[in-house]
């Protein structure tokens, strides 16, 4: 475990610099001299850091990047979104879970389910919803561009997991844009499970729409308006301190 500690101390310290020679390593992360170069020859054989021919300094190499491939913008993203779900549990008790896009389903990506007192499912990360009929979903299209909402309804029909036509959907999406714009949030009653509602908000990207940010409850313990009104402001301020975060830290996706 000290020389794994050890290594990727060495890694970083590589990648703040750019390029540096043992001594300098050994300096910046206060390994000793001879467990540096031991480290170096190390990653090296791995294939992870190379010698530079021009002045025999150690850089890094494309696969130190191919470690990051699996980590996605969304997954990066999700480890923000995560933190600020956690801290919105302490105003709102109710489940929240957050949702992106993928192949015509909104996918739970992060979930308060397993804290939440209210909750009648506990293993939600990783489940689809409808992209029509939750509130999730009802919020992405709501708040995406013309360009990209119509993006995600093609797929969703390629992928058959809406129904109707483009006509059909035409006409549906104007009544959702007019109600969501009236009300200032997208909502549903029943969408995945009969006993539950829900309302919702996009989070909203540099670009375009990342996903969305639901409220979910009992349908038998308040209307929607009434969740609205008790919980939209906090799940409101939730939204903008990620979209803020989220764009300090650079992340667009």
């Amino acid at each position: 475990m000290r020389a794994l500690e050890r290594g990727l101390s060495l890694l970083a310290a590589l990648n703040a610099a750019g390029r540096a020679d043992p001594s300098g390593l050994a300096h910046k992360t206060g390994i000793d001299r001879t467990t540096t170069y031991r480290l170096l020859a190390t990653l090296e054989s791995l294939g992870y850091v190379t010698k530079s021919p021009s002045d025999g300094q150690y850089v890094l190499t494309p696969a130190v990047r191919d470690l990051s491939e699996g980590l996605t913008e969304t997954d990066r993203a999700a480890r923000v979104v995560c933190e600020e779900l956690f801290d919105l549990l302490g105003q709102v008790t109710w489940p929240t879970d957050f949702a992106t896009f993928d192949s015509g389903w909104m996918v739970i990506r992060e979930t308060t389910h397993r804290l939440s007192p209210y909750s009648v499912h506990r293993a939600m990360v990783g489940r689809r919803r409808a992209l029509l009929d939750t509130a999730m979903g009802r919020a992405v299209l709501a708040g995406a561009s013309e360009s990209r909402r119509q993006e995600m309804l093609e797929i969703a029909l390629l992928h058959g997991t809406i129904p109707g036509d483009r006509a059909m959907l035409a006409d549906r999406m104007a009544t959702l844009q007019a109600d969501f714009a009236d009300r200032g949030y997208a909502w549903a009653v029943g969408g995945a499970d009969p006993r539950i509602s829900a309302i919702a908000l996009p989070l909203q990207g540099a670009t375009h729409v990342l996903g969305s940010i639901n409220v979910l409850f009992f349908t038998t313990a308040m209307t929607v308006e009434t969740a609205a009104e008790r919980y939209l402001p906090s799940l409101s301020a939730t939204v903008a301190r990620i979209e803020e975060r989220l764009r300090v830290q650079g992340l667009t996706v």
